[in-house]
């Protein structure tokens, strides 16, 4: 072919230096010759593939290939090189260390004048890092896809369980057995606050393992089940140490996620596996996922029961030491004081009753040291009993209390001890009071913790009702002259004296009086209540 006019001729020691130097792996075989051998290879051939040029010519490119070379990667280049046509693929090839790598092979024949091939010429390149990169985004989604399926699986099998649950007793043991059944896992155990003693008990439990019965975990303890609770997130760890370590003997790794929806923890999952490194990222995904779905279910069937009973929680302190104004009432007067009502005045505040069989003159002056009390009130009394009424200052944790929504059930203090029954509905959270009291009395325990369920209408509704009719001064002449003896057959405290405590006068007080006792009388006539 003539020189095109112009252009500058390129000799062949240009060609051949251009070759050498390349920076892609470059070689050439004889197809006339047995076996198709390598005729030259370039320093870029022997840099990538770490082969001198001494032992690889007269050898066909086989020697690259390895245990891990794909066989039809292999087939793809052959049929191509038989049929004398250009190929290029990635192919598994192993250096002269044995070390693995991904290399781009580009095969093309080379023909003469007549058309005839009489030559291959190959271009190799390593791809390693791409190629890596590559098979780790597609691992990646077959993971993700893994994933997804497993996920949807499992809590479609748990959505089923609790949709066919019955209580919440079910709920949460069907939840454990379906989970101790799914791989990897070996046995799982639910386990619940108990508020009393601030410990995690379980509930129930599944798998290949021993009864965890009678297992306490203190809610500040160092373990995987108390932190996931204290922290509200999913945790890890090896058995080893746990508290249930000795209970289930197979397992190695164990993960505690936090049953929940939204500010509401209703208890802790605690999964083991029989893989040390059994909780990785993904298992991670499916755990967090299992207790969202738990949390929910558990959520709408407490939001359930909420809509068709009327369920309250009481929880019963014991109180000694300085933080609640009646104990330490008690202890300074050395009597008793007994609860009997109150009232929250807007405006004014909280005010509470006591009957004591203490000297009114001691009371008065030792409640006058009390930073929780603006002011001790006799409002009626005898030699026997008297009755006090204590306004209560802002910021104390009886007023906290009321502020919260939680109802005074009783209070009873004697030398110094005190015991209080507070009642509130169960969309307020337990923990949240029990620890509000704590925080505020150091010296209390608490001592009862349960749920009931009250009449479809209650006697504190009724109250709330009447009390919506009645002003606040007639709230308190009613309850002044109730709580005062005022109404009994010997009567044991006057008019003037009840309005001497409202600071009013008595035709004032019996204007009120009267009032309240009008509407009282109307409510009962008008709408009977349900109790």
């Amino acid at each position: 072919m003539a020189e095109t006019e112009g252009e500058p001729e390129v000799g062949f020691e240009l060609k051949e230096r251009a070759m050498d130097e390349a920076p892609v792996g470059i070689v050439i075989s004889d197809p006339d010759r047995e076996g198709n051998p390598l005729i030259y290879v370039n320093e870029a051939f022997e840099d990538v593939t770490g082969y001198p040029r001494e032992e690889v010519l007269g050898r066909n490119c086989r020697f690259l290939q390895g245990e891990e070379t794909a066989p039809e990667t292999v087939a793809e280049m052959a049929e191509a090189i038989d049929a004398a046509e250009p190929v290029s693929v990635e192919v598994l090839n192993y250096r002269a260390d044995g070390e693995a790598f991904w290399n781009e092979v580009t095969i093309a024949p080379l023909r003469d004048d007549d058309g005839e091939v009489t030559n291959f010429v190959g271009f190799q390149d390593d791809v390693t890092a791409r190629k890596e990169a590559e098979l780790e985004v597609e691992r990646r989604k077959r993971d993700l896809e893994h994933l997804v399926g497993r996920i949807n699986g499992l809590l479609k099998d748990v959505t089923e369980t609790l949709m066919r649950s019955t209580s919440r007793e079910e709920d949460v043991r069907g939840v454990t057995e379906r989970i101790a059944a799914a791989d990897p896992y070996v046995f799982a155990w639910f386990g619940e606050l108990d508020l009393v003693a601030e410990t995690i008990v379980p509930s129930a439990w599944a798998g290949e393992g021993g009864s965890v019965e009678g297992i306490e975990i203190g809610v500040d303890a160092d373990d995987p089940t108390a932190r996931a609770f204290d922290a509200r997130a999913f945790r890890t760890a090896d058995v080893e140490g746990s508290a249930c370590a000795g209970r289930v003997p197979d397992a190695r790794s164990m993960a505690a996620v936090p049953v929940a929806y939204r500010d509401t923890v209703y208890g802790v999952l605690t999964v083991y596996a029989d893989g040390r490194d059994a909780f990785d990222e993904r298992e991670t995904v499916v755990m967090e996922a299992l207790g969202r779905t738990v949390g929910t279910a558990l959520n709408a069937r407490e939001s359930r029961r909420a809509l068709t009973a009327d369920n309250v929680v009481e929880l019963e302190f014991e109180a000694s030491g300085p933080g609640l104004f009646f104990v330490d009432l008690s202890e300074r007067t050395r009597r008793r004081l007994e609860y009997r009502g109150s009232v929250n005045r807007e405006g004014e505040g909280l005010s509470m009753f006591f009957t004591t069989d203490a000297r009114p003159s001691r009371m008065v002056d030792s409640a006058a040291d009390l930073p929780e009390v603006e002011r001790a009130v006799l409002v009626s009394g005898d030699e026997e009993s008297n009755l006090f009424e204590f306004r209560i200052a802002e910021g104390s944790v009886v007023a906290d209390l009321a502020e919260r929504g939680v109802r005074t059930r009783s209070l009873v203090a004697e030398d110094g001890v005190g015991r209080v029954a507070l009642e509130f509905p169960t969309e307020i959270d337990s923990r949240e009071i029990a620890n509000l009291v704590r925080d505020r009395v150091p010296g209390s325990e608490l001592v009862t913790y349960r749920e009931r369920e009250r009449p479809a209408t209650t006697e504190g509704e009724f109250v709330a009702r009447l009390e919506d009719r009645l002003t606040d001064r007639q709230v308190t002449a009613l309850q002044k002259a109730y709580l005062g003896g005022y109404y009994d057959p010997n009567r044991s405290t006057t008019g003037d004296e009840l309005a001497e405590s409202m600071d009013i006068s008595r035709a004032t007080f019996h204007q009120h009086l009267r009032a309240a006792e009008r509407k009282l009388i109307g409510e009962l006539f008008d709408e009977v209540p349900d109790w």
